[in-house]
């Protein structure tokens, strides 16, 4: 009596030499690829399903039912709300809509990018949202066009729809506000211009300080990579510099949170000896003493707009619906005023007294961009 087990598994090799085609385009049909001809595809991904071809548990979209089962989320970094908030926001999103979403950290590394989005593409991701490196490769380049996306926090230059927070309005505003206290002696702690984020938020600090009628000459100005470690070291340099401000305002989540613990140890107090404004949020803000004024972004908002525009992708390529329109979606940002700001101190005239010396993990250098970027 024959056996009524499992068919015999099938191959690419075995399903080529049936249609008469190649492996390579055996893998491109079953990829889902928009080179292979629909009617190919069709035929090859029905000859697979007959053949009981399943590659592996990433790989079963023999089907448009199946084919955005999952789709990428890459990165530069996870350990600020900009990036693990939106993550968490887009991943329960993204579930209920039955698409499984993939997570890829590249520490801001164009190389390293470029291998994860390989690998990504290989376990056949349907689409993703990325928030790009600072120098995009051209190789990534050409991997990301052929998949439907969103740019998350940061552009490109690719013309595709991206989630930004309206930065600029509430940089604005922190000049405006400081002015109206009384400072005129303002740094500036942000990220570099080659980070469209970065430039958009400078932008704003330059137009308070235009609005606020103050000499530019006396903005001290700061950009580094936007990493924990940089938000410290940069702090600490300027606190231990005897520059001339009486209040410093971070322009990054990532920066942020050590350089507000930098102004703490440095035995500086809020407000009386300076004023500070840090960006993003996060809920200890809240509970530090006093308050930080900070600038409030919502991550929620960034991430359903995100998730919305993603689908739509989706849809597009798989059901022939109209994609989204490519550009920027803004999510507004606003300046929330707390106690870290005041008047400057009233024994201030052109220079901050200069601190006592910063403690020993104050004491190193700005870590450099890598070479690759």
């Amino acid at each position: 009596m024959a056996s009524r087990g499992r068919r015999k598994s099938v191959g690419v090799v075995e399903m080529a030499h049936d249609l008469g085609v190649s492996t390579a385009t055996i893998s491109r049909a079953l990829n889902g690829s928009p080179s292979v001809r629909r009617e190919l595809a069709d035929r090859i991904r029905a000859h697979a399903e007959a053949r009981g071809y399943v590659a592996n548990r990433l790989a079963r979209a023999l089907s448009a039912s199946t084919s955005r089962a999952f789709v990428g989320f890459v990165i530069p970094y996870v350990d600020t709300l900009a990036y693990s908030a939106v993550a968490a926001e887009c991943a329960r999103l993204l579930s209920a809509a039955g698409t499984q979403m993939i997570l890829a950290i590249t520490e801001n590394d164009a190389e390293r990018e470029y291998e994860q989005l390989r690998d990504l593409v290989a376990t056949r991701i349907a689409g993703l949202v990325i928030s790009p490196s600072t120098h995009l490769l051209d190789e990534t380049r050409r991997l990301l066009a052929e998949l439907p996306m969103v740019e998350l926090h940061r552009l490109s230059g690719i013309d595709v729809p991206s989630v930004l927070s309206d930065d600029e309005q509430a940089l604005a505003d922190s000049i405006l506000h400081l002015a109206a206290l009384g400072h005129t002696e303002i740094a500036y702690l942000g990220t570099p211009r080659e980070l469209s984020n970065g430039a958009i938020r400078l932008r704003g600090i330059r137009r308070g300080v235009a609005q606020a009628g103050l000499d530019p000459r006396r903005i001290t100005m700061r950009l580094v990579e936007p990493t924990q470690e940089n938000g410290r070291a940069a702090t600490c340099e300027l606190l231990a510099g005897g520059l001339p401000f009486t209040a410093l305002v971070v322009g990054s989540g990532s920066l942020s949170v050590r350089a507000a613990d930098a102004v703490r140890r440095s035995g500086r107090r809020l407000p009386d000896d300076l004023s500070l404004v840090v960006y993003g949020d996060p809920s200890w803000f809240v509970l530090a003493d006093p308050p930080l004024t900070m600038i409030k972004v919502q991550y929620a908002g960034l991430a359903g707009i995100a998730a919305r525009l993603l689908l739509c992708a989706l849809d597009a390529r798989e059901v022939g619906t109209r994609p989204p329109a490519a550009g920027p979606h803004f999510v507004p940002a606003e300046l929330s005023v707390a106690g870290s700001t005041g008047p400057p101190p009233r024994n201030m005239t052109v220079t901050c007294p200069r601190p006592r010396l910063p403690p020993p993990q104050c004491r190193s250098r700005l870590t450099r961009p890598r070479s690759s970027q």
